[in-house]
């Protein structure tokens, strides 16, 4: 089955072949111009032999002897006839010696000049091909054109002594004369005739009659329609070939897309499948490779949400059910006990509030980096600023500030998300921090990059737990500690430093602690 796009490359080429064939119609317009050339040269020829005629007191005598000089050099027929129409002098003639009577007599025979277009072994016109193609035009012809009149035959002037035709006719009477006639022997052409009067003084005296057949133009504009018609068969066929290859470039590689788009997901709307990128070098390929990257993106993020609420559900479930535990064991309690059991309670409801808060809090953060418009920042006043309001507040030294590089550190983004990135990173290192050790921040300019690492002399990463450590929920700290964190910290600012076409690295330091580098790219002023 023919695919719609398939069928509109089809149909958009073959117009295209068809505007061209339109050219047809006005081979008409280019017929008539050769006829109204041929006639001009006829009119030329006539005018010569009238012109040598004019004044002559024997017309046949001078007219014989003039036709002679012309045998051979002429390319159409000439006659010449007296006032009466009576002929006396014909080019056609075998021999211009005879007698009138046998000039008369030989007329029946055809001319030298018409026999050259009957050499012309077929009849064009009745070529099937040739057939084919203008039936569609003759009925478009029949339809819009105007009929003419019908034209008389070129038998008019056959076993006739006397040549008395309306165009001869008017040349007597002074004046040009010209008639159209079909061709006698069975050719589907015609034949032109002028008339030219000859004079001596005022008075005609006779009639100089040019007649040419049109057969070899019409063979010719037959031969060239019949070449254009084999020219616009053979262009629909190189058409329907080339649709049909163009059709295949395109519906090949977008029935494959749709079939990936079809399984990517399931009955239930979950995702099950993958784009994958096709080799093609053109938009289409290019569209894949973006669907690829697309339904990649998709699915990884799919596959986070699915962590995301087990991870939740995880964080959840734990005080939950230490608080419905000490709900049910309160209600057999004593006093005292009842106490404990309701510090327990607050305490893991409280937990459970702060989880909630995080939770909106990372949420807030997301939806934010999606529709905050990004301002110019100057990292290195907004870090020095954190370190001085951690100072003031704590009213001693917290972080050590270290900047290797002079001059404003510009960057693209939000203020406030930079603030929170970098507060959570410094509220980590300080939490891992022994007492009297302070963390430091180091700023500086690299490669059109600015780096902000930020050291503590903690614990230490476990080398297991280093790909984990920007996962939601995730915390490496001890028992005790981690009741007090929500592991989202790090989470946020690993968001936002991504959101800003940067990257956050981390690794232990040497003699130990932590090493956090984040790296974010600079903004031309």
């Amino acid at each position: 089955m023919i695919s719609k796009l398939t069928l509109r490359l089809l149909v958009f080429n073959l117009l295209l072949v068809f505007f061209p064939l339109g050219a047809v119609l006005y081979l008409d317009t280019y017929e008539r111009q050769l006829l109204d050339s041929m006639e001009h040269s006829m009119v030329q020829q006539g005018r010569l032999v009238s012109a040598s005629l004019n004044g002559k007191d024997n017309l046949q005598e001078e007219g014989l002897r003039l036709l002679k000089n012309l045998e051979g050099h002429q390319n159409a027929r000439i006659r010449i006839v007296d006032k009466d129409g009576a002929l006396l002098a014909d080019s056609s003639s075998p021999d211009l010696q005879l007698p009138v009577e046998e000039i008369l007599n030989s007329y029946v025979k055809p001319s030298r000049i018409d026999s050259v277009y009957e050499e012309i072994p077929e009849d064009l016109r009745e070529n099937w091909l040739y057939k084919a193609a203008v039936y569609p035009l003759n009925i478009i012809k029949r339809l819009f054109v105007p009929p003419t009149a019908p034209l008389g035959s070129a038998e008019f002037y056959s076993g006739s002594f006397l040549l008395l035709g309306p165009e001869i006719q008017l040349a007597l009477a002074g004046k040009y004369g010209a008639f159209t006639r079909y061709s006698s022997g069975g050719q589907r052409s015609v034949n032109l005739y002028s008339a030219l009067p000859i004079f001596y003084g005022e008075e005609v005296i006779g009639v100089v009659l040019v007649s040419r057949s049109t057969y070899k133009i019409l063979s010719d504009l037959y031969s060239l329609r019949l070449d254009m018609v084999r020219i616009f068969i053979y262009s629909i066929i190189a058409a329907a070939i080339l649709s049909m290859l163009l059709a295949r470039t395109i519906t090949i590689p977008v029935k494959k897309l749709r079939d990936q788009a079809e399984s990517f997901l399931d009955h239930r709307g979950r995702v099950r499948g993958q784009f994958r990128s096709l080799k093609n070098r053109d938009e289409i390929g290019d569209l894949s490779r973006v669907l690829d990257g697309l339904s990649s993106s998709l699915v990884e993020y799919t596959r986070f949400m699915d962590g995301f609420s087990s991870d939740l559900s995880h964080e959840l479930k734990n005080p939950v059910a230490a608080i419905l535990n000490a709900a049910e064991l309160s209600l057999d309690a004593d006093a005292l006990d009842q106490k404990r059991f309701t510090q327990i309670i607050q305490k893991e409801g409280l937990r459970i509030q702060r989880l909630i808060d995080d939770l909106r809090e990372i949420s807030h953060v997301d939806i934010k980096l999606a529709e905050e418009s990004l301002d110019t920042v100057d990292l290195k006043a907004l870090v020095t600023s954190l370190v001085e309001q951690r100072t003031m507040t704590e009213g001693s030294d917290l972080f050590q500030l270290d900047i290797q590089s002079a001059g404003p550190y510009y960057l693209r983004g939000s203020a406030d998300r930079l603030i929170q990135c970098f507060s959570n990173l410094m509220d980590n290192a300080l939490s891992f921090s022994p007492e009297g050790e302070h963390p430091l921040l180091v700023l500086k300019k690299s490669g059109g990059k600015v780096e902000v690492t930020v050291l503590d002399r903690g614990p230490g990463i476990p080398e297991g737990n280093m790909d984990k450590l920007f996962d939601r929920f995730f915390s490496d700290r001890p028992g005790s500690e981690k009741k007090k964190h929500s592991g989202l910290g790090l989470s946020i600012s690993y968001a936002v430093v991504h959101a800003y076409r940067g990257e956050i690295l981390v690794e232990n330091r040497d003699g130990g602690g932590a090493c956090f580098k984040v790296i974010l790219p600079l903004s031309p002023l």
